[in-house]
């Protein structure tokens, strides 16, 4: 998914359910040191015949070195450390429904058949 392609998207939603809310937000990720901000989601919802839909295209750097930290210490644990690029990024294009417990549940791709 590129930039463009989600910008098309969110015209084609615009036209079809022009009553759609957007919108951006941090992506947070739990780690040993608290919430870590890893990324940003740009996103739409809007009402389909399927119910609330969410459609979200998550951008994070990209990933260029992983290194593993190992502690034979009792008690201790090992970690990994992950070194993000300043000037590339990996796009990521989900899509979420809003089931009965108001709660967003990812859809599966493969159910879009193919």
């Amino acid at each position: 998914m590129t930039p463009q392609r989600w910008q098309q998207i969110k015209q084609t939603v615009r036209k079809q359910y022009p009553s759609m809310d957007e919108g951006r937000e941090d992506l947070l990720v739990n780690t040993s040191e608290g919430q870590v901000k890893q990324g940003e989601a740009e996103f739409v919802i809007f009402e389909s015949p399927l119910g609330q839909i969410k459609l979200q295209l998550q951008k994070k750097p990209k990933v260029e070195d992983k290194k593993f930290h190992y502690s034979h210490r009792q008690g201790d644990s090992a970690r990994v450390e992950y070194k993000h690029s300043e000037t590339e990024f990996v796009y990521t294009f989900k899509a979420y429904r809003l089931d009965d417990m108001d709660e967003w549940k990812e859809i599966d791709a493969s159910s879009f058949g193919g």
